[in-house]
């Protein structure tokens, strides 16, 4: 009988494994990746008058916020004091003791006063 893949001694298992180049391996890892990348909702007028509200509170009473934004994998929090806000360009500076953070106004889900 000739030996072949299936044959009682050949390992099987890893046959396969022979055709993956890591060209292939991080593709896939990149595809999924993006099926798990996060779609923040979309915000309706009431809750931007919110947010908008909460920044200009913290502002006029110099208090710490956490805000909780939407990052590439999921809602990420930071908290600290808004430092600066650019209507321009459309982005807020919150720095707090260890770390600053530069932050879209289209990325903002949810502004709460400490």
């Amino acid at each position: 009988m000739p030996i072949n893949k299936l044959s009682k001694g050949h390992n099987l298992r890893w046959e396969s494994s022979r055709m993956m180049l890591p060209e292939h391996k991080e593709q896939l890892l990149e595809e999924k990746r993006k099926q798990q990348e996060f779609i923040p909702p979309l915000l309706d007028h009431d809750q931007l008058e919110e947010i908008n509200r909460e920044i200009l509170k913290s502002i006029e009473q110099m208090r710490a916020v956490t805000i909780i934004y939407a990052d590439k994998y999921g809602p990420r929090q930071f908290w600290g004091w808004i430092q600066k806000v650019d209507p321009i360009e459309g982005s807020l500076k919150i720095v707090n003791d260890a770390d600053a953070l530069s932050l879209s106004f289209t990325k903002i889900l949810q502004v709460e006063i400490s």
